[in-house]
């Protein structure tokens, strides 16, 4: 089979189960109870009266099209996702679309910097950790590692954030000018790619040191290479599992982090516009920020098959006997 018709069938496979992940979305908060309409009943009862409540419960499930049968709103909106409408967001009142593009950017400022700083020195700490067992700065390079594991993301976020906001006060305008740059990229930058680069420093030293003692490095090192050569073979040889090590790590780390860094740090991206979405059960919203974190999941994963053949050729050659 060529790597073409591979490709063909994993994209299609790809369409597939990010309907599938949409549509499992669409009936959790569809077949779920929505404490939205107690709230607003409630709160409608008490100052106007039971007549004013259920007028006013009436007007929600209107605006949201929940009193339509559930077949033909899950119908309704397949057809919108896959002409990319994606409606008008319930609780802000503006095009879902426009709220993402908005909020896109202000997470993908801390994400890119954060994959490249922990994807060169997370590979840099393992090589080293791995070629040079049993020195100090090895053994250093390792307790960093399980340390940046250990440690969850909301307490350091916490921490930096108590570290340079309690001294900002002293300083002049100047210092003050960098802070919105300092808290909404460079710090959860920080704090995002200290997970990813623990895990990707364990996984280096670990797939680089099965290559340690090859007959190839041992030819290398007999005939006086560098250091530097040696790590970019056994890089060559640990790319592989290394890559795909790195985008299973991503996917979860993203997931669940996000989140939290982006509530702590007061962030303005995707993952607060999606858990402000959740909190009002705001369908299309959720819908929409969903598709996009799973696009980047899926759009990884092609790009990870894509990437194994560029890095090792025989991986066609192999799947096409």
């Amino acid at each position: 089979m060529s790597f073409r018709w591979q490709l063909v069938r994993r994209t299609v496979f790809a369409i597939v189960a990010i309907y599938l992940v949409l549509t499992v979305t669409f009936g959790f908060v569809t077949l779920t109870g929505d404490p939205n309409q107690g709230a607003i009943a409630w709160e409608a009862a008490t100052t106007q009266g039971e007549d004013a409540a259920q007028a006013a419960l009436a007007e929600y499930r209107e605006a949201r099209n929940l009193d339509d049968p559930l077949a033909e709103r899950y119908v309704r909106w397949l057809v919108d996702m896959t002409t990319l409408d994606w409606g008008t967001s319930f609780s802000q009142n503006a095009p879902v679309t426009a709220l993402i593009a908005k909020a896109l950017p202000q997470t993908l400022a801390y994400v890119v910097p954060a994959m490249g700083f922990a994807l060169v020195g997370g590979i840099g700490i393992g090589l080293y950790s791995a070629t040079q067992q049993g020195t100090i700065l090895a053994r250093i390079g390792a307790g960093v590692a399980y340390i940046g594991l250990g440690v969850p993301n909301f307490w350091l976020a916490g921490i930096l954030l108590f570290v340079f906001t309690v001294p900002l006060g002293q300083y002049g305008e100047a210092t003050i000018a960098y802070w919105p740059v300092l808290k909404t990229v460079v710090l959860p930058s920080l704090v995002l790619g200290t997970s990813l680069l623990a895990g990707q420093a364990r996984y280096a030293r670990a797939e680089s040191s099965e290559y340690v003692n090859a007959e190839f490095v041992k030819l290398l090192r007999a005939k006086g290479a560098s250091g530097w050569a040696v790590a970019r073979h056994l890089l060559r040889n640990a790319a592989i599992p290394l890559l795909s090590l790195f985008f299973a790590d991503l996917l979860i780390i993203l997931a669940l982090n996000i989140y939290v860094i982006e509530v702590v740090f007061g962030i303005p991206g995707l993952g607060q516009l999606s858990y402000g979405a959740i909190q009002n059960r705001d369908l299309p919203l959720i819908l929409g920020t969903t598709l996009v974190l799973v696009f980047f999941g899926i759009g990884g994963n092609l790009f990870q098959d894509i990437a194994y053949r560029m890095i090792d050729p025989r991986i066609e050659a192999t799947s096409s006997e």
